[in-house]
């Protein structure tokens, strides 16, 4: 009896652990304007969360695709799991980004400067 309670109870702790590992994921959070005038710069705020608490210490980097070639621009740190992009998009057009929190690709889209 006691054999086969051992084998049973090996494959239930490693479903709980799955499970755990599977639901334990980063969910990241972009807010990005769409329009920015090519005077100001583009600011765009990525917050990290891990089951509601802000996770700081990831390395955050934006590349910006566009008329002028790609950029690639690090992130300030706020804290709280905050972080901040501040790029200057200067002769207007359209501009592709995609935001790298870690290793994982959190966000993508188009933003739009505005000529002067």
């Amino acid at each position: 009896m006691r054999l086969r309670t051992i084998p049973l109870l090996v494959v239930v702790v490693a479903v709980v652990a799955a499970l755990g590992a599977w639901t334990d994921s980063l969910k990241v959070q972009t807010k990005a304007p769409p329009v920015v005038a090519a005077t100001k710069p583009w600011n765009a705020i990525v917050k990290v969360t891990r089951r509601g608490r802000g996770i700081d210490g990831y390395h955050a980097v934006v590349t910006l695709t566009g008329p002028r070639g790609t950029q690639r621009v690090n992130a300030t740190e706020l804290g709280g799991g905050l972080y901040r992009f501040q790029v200057k998009l200067s002769g207007g057009g359209f501009y592709s980004y995609t935001v790298l929190v870690g290793d994982r690709i959190a966000a993508h889209g188009t933003v739009y400067s505005v000529p002067q």
